[in-house]
């Protein structure tokens, strides 16, 4: 199982073949198929998460691409202070069986000009089922970027290998049939700073929802006195519509910290965190947003922050959170 976790094949036969009404409907381009037997889209609730990593006297900064139909394509990132302590890159790419060595390892370089790419080789951190589309898992993968490469803001370019993507074109990622599908690259880079910095990612990443999913982040800080609480979400699959047609139910995700609207149709920005706006208007299909959720998170318990995420007609997939308190 690649060192998973969690079982690829546990979480796909619960969600694929546990009968008709959940089968994967081939056609459905990312949505959940129509559930005739249920009343409902399933809930679920994954419980408490602890951080993977804890930076002290730190900042952070992300930046993402979407990939669904290329091979190459640009992050900027600003914000992290220097020097940087930590850097990493998170993928997920969707595969019928085990993916293989081309979807397990990246090229980054940084810059435009000169100098020469670097292999960053990820380990497998979580898996699911298919967010409706072909194969029959999800692979969310991290990889450790060295300093000497990830050191500081910039522009960081990505290569991926020949056979890791499907379509690398251009073309509708609704056009696309033929596996893998790679949803994109986030990098995270934890510099120096005055924050306390927490990242969450094997106990989260790879699970495909649709309907509610609830979760906890376990803070290793206190939020109770914070005077700034910033919340990065990075997740696979978010879609506005199909193609560049807008589909009102799709987009209207809605996340909720302690019960208080901080995405979507209702918060602050009015947008919701699972439109693929970072690859908009297309590829889509990958998310990374940052939010300041300083008031939500000073609302409930200081040490456990409380998730809920509506999705009504939208198959995604989470893949990390960082959370900076200061």
């Amino acid at each position: 199982m690649l060192g998973i976790s969690k079982g690829v094949l546990t979480v796909a036969v619960a969600i694929c073949v546990a009968g008709s009404a959940f089968a994967q409907d081939q056609s459905g381009f990312g949505r959940p198929p129509r559930i005739t037997t249920l009343a409902a889209p399933p809930d679920r609730d994954i419980g408490l998460i602890a951080p993977s990593f804890i930076f002290n006297n730190a900042s952070v900064a992300t930046g993402a691409v979407g990939l669904r139909n290329r091979g190459d394509g640009g992050i900027n990132i600003s914000g992290v202070g220097a020097p940087i302590k930590q850097a990493f890159a998170y993928w997920a790419v969707v595969t019928n069986g085990p993916p293989t060595a081309a979807a397990a390892n990246i090229s980054l370089k940084k810059g435009a000009a000169g100098g020469s790419f670097t292999n960053i080789q990820g380990v497998p951190i979580g898996a699911g089922a298919s967010p409706c589309w072909k194969g029959d898992r999800t692979t969310v993968y991290r990889g450790i970027v060295p300093n000497s490469l990830a050191n500081g803001n910039g522009l960081y370019l990505v290569v991926l290998r020949a056979g890791a993507n499907g379509a690398v074109g251009g073309q509708s990622p609704w056009e696309v049939r033929n596996l893998p599908l790679f949803e994109g690259v986030s990098i995270v880079l934890v510099g120096s700073g005055a924050s306390k910095v927490a990242v969450y990612d094997e106990d989260l990443a790879g699970e495909m929802f649709y309907g509610r999913l609830a979760y906890q982040l376990k803070s290793p800080f206190s939020v109770a006195a914070a005077t700034t609480v910033l919340l990065n979400e990075i997740g696979a699959d978010g879609q506005s519509g199909v193609g560049v047609s807008e589909v009102a139910s799709v987009s209207a995700e809605v996340t909720r910290l302690n019960g208080r609207v901080i995405a979507g149709p209702g918060s602050p920005g009015g947008a919701g965190d699972w439109n693929g706006i970072v690859a908009g208007p297309l590829p889509q299909l990958w998310d990374n947003n940052t939010h300041n959720v300083t008031n939500a998170a000073k609302a409930g318990n200081p040490l456990v922050l409380s998730f809920v995420i509506n999705a009504p007609d939208d198959c995604l997939v989470t893949v990390a959170n960082v959370l900076s308190v200061e």
